[in-house]
């Protein structure tokens, strides 16, 4: 696998502090942005650099540069407008309640230099209706009733108008872009994309059913904006190492599976956003099983069983494996250095210790200037180095795996007191969504979801564990039959006889009929 150099840009800018997960997993990935917020934020790139006529197209490795929508106006209409219930409660007459609106909104509205909202007037029939648009698009928004700043808050991607990137709007008015809740990772998704080897067709698709025939909902978001706004500086820094990789395959795989359904577009966005995060999880997992050199990542799920039981026991096991993965990568990662040659003979020069530090300066953009220890030793540093990395990596990249499981439907706590990996109903219809494109017998359904994300929950594919007495194919035998039954119960598995069950996806179905 080929591994990209970290352009010399993202180094003359300020960044992090020293390059450690980023130099594995790229710039970056981040908990606080979930994987609804990560989709916001790849749908906000593509939609610049489609504007530029270059969507998923990446002329240099890691050069990505755009400029996102702002649309403030919608932004203050939608989560930074209480006026609108207090107008109505007034029972005003129609142009008097436009009146009272239009005055109080102009003295609130934030991060816009003269605000103006009287084109509103026009493109309404009523006051009334005006404020039905709004109710519609805060009862939709993505997180609509979370406690963030109304800044933060986004409206559901209908289409080309409703998207817009994360910003600090303060008291006095100035506006800057938030790297809190678009962190970049949305960045990332976008590069993986761009090189994955379906990248054309994904454009294709995506460009069309999103940006060029948006659901007719966005037109709300039309109306209440009106002209576009675009940030004036450009969005630039986005670091992916790996030019390629089989999970940014399988990624853009999935989503032209979903997209290839006869539903419309916003039906499709929760499955795509959910295989996205699976994905991801997944993506975090195997670079740092490649940079451990450890087998392929497995997940051992549990169906949830109304007792405890060993594969419960096995998948608890599973997932804590899983989430120390990272740490021991960013360990390892810092650590080989000290097998290199060059190591080996700074350690052995007159001078160890600075010679050292200018290895671990080129590698990891650490030390700083003003923390150059010439006292101490070469192990010493790195010893501290791994200390700082793993301090750091625990407050966000760390938490990306217990983050995202759990919101994806993954992992759960659910009857029992650890985590373990036991799908919601949610993330299994997701699952046939996505991978099921004919009717498949069960059995092969095992085969596939072991095949493409690891997952083990079958004897079948728990022969490892059968083999080392961990489990007897009972165990698994049930756990297997629990899933079966699930999917009976979601409509999404028909049963032939005793022998013979196959598995349907509903819009599959659809289609046939």
């Amino acid at each position: 696998m080929e591994i990209l150099n970290r352009p010399t840009e993202l180094e003359e800018r300020s960044g992090p502090a020293f390059w450690v997960d980023e130099a594995i997993w790229g710039h970056r990935l981040h908990d606080e942005q979930s994987p609804w917020l990560t989709f916001l934020e790849f749908m906000t790139v593509l939609l610049a650099e489609h504007r530029e006529g270059r969507a998923l197209r990446e002329g240099r490795p890691n050069s990505l540069s755009y400029k996102p929508q702002l649309q403030l106006r919608l932004r203050n209409l939608v989560f930074n407008n209480p006026h609108v219930a207090t107008v109505q409660a007034d029972s005003r007459s129609e142009e008097a309640a436009w009146a009272l609106w239009f005055e109080k909104m102009t003295e609130s509205a934030g991060g816009l230099d003269k605000p103006d909202f009287t084109y509103l007037r026009d493109r309404f029939e009523s006051f009334d209706d005006f404020a039905a648009v709004l109710r519609f698009l805060q009862s939709s928004a993505i997180d609509g009733t979370s406690n963030k700043r109304w800044s933060s808050k986004f409206v559901f991607p209908f289409g080309p108008n409703s998207l817009f990137e994360d910003l600090n709007v303060k008291p006095g008015g100035s506006v800057s872009n938030d790297r809190r809740f678009f962190a970049r990772t949305g960045e990332l998704l976008y590069l993986m994309l761009a090189r994955s080897d379906r990248a054309e067709d994904l454009r294709n698709v995506l460009v069309t059913r999103f940006l060029e025939e948006p659901s007719p909902y966005d037109g709300m978001a039309r109306a209440l904006q009106g002209e576009c706004m675009l940030a004036k500086a450009e969005r630039a820094g986005a670091y992916l190492p790996c030019k390629s990789h089989s999970i940014f395959n399988r990624l853009a795989a999935d989503w032209l599976s979903i997209l290839s359904l006869p539903i419309p577009v916003h039906d499709a966005i929760p499955h795509i956003v959910t295989m996205t995060g699976l994905n991801l999880i997944l993506y975090q997992l195997d670079r740092a099983r490649e940079l451990l050199g450890r087998p392929s990542i497995s997940m051992v799920c549990e169906i949830v069983s109304p007792k405890k039981s060993v594969v419960r026991d096995l998948s608890a096991d599973s997932y804590q494996q899983n989430n120390m993965l990272p740490q021991q990568a960013i360990e390892r990662h810092i650590r080989r250095v000290t097998e290199t040659e060059a190591w080996a003979a700074a350690i052995t020069s007159d001078d160890p210790t600075l010679n050292a530090i200018d290895i671990l300066k080129r590698e990891y953009s650490w030390p700083e200037a003003d923390e150059d220890d010439l006292s101490t030793t070469p192990q010493a540093l790195v010893d501290e180095l791994v200390g700082r990395a793993m301090t750091r990596h625990k407050q966000h990249v760390g938490k990306i795996h217990m983050t995202w499981a759990r919101s994806i439907g993954l992992a759960s706590r659910r009857s029992s007191r650890r985590v373990r990996y036991a799908p919601t109903d949610q993330l299994l219809k997701t699952l046939v969504v996505a991978c099921v494109n004919k009717r498949l017998e069960f059995k092969d359904f095992l085969v596939l979801l072991h095949h493409r994300y690891g997952f083990v929950i079958g004897d079948a594919q728990a022969q490892t564990f059968i083999d080392g007495g961990s489990a007897d194919q009972e165990d698994f035998s049930d756990n297997a039959h629990r899933l079966e039954e699930r999917l009976a119960s979601l409509g999404l598995l028909k049963r032939l006889s005793d022998s013979c069950a196959y598995v349907e996806n509903p819009f599959q179905r659809a289609m046939v009929a």
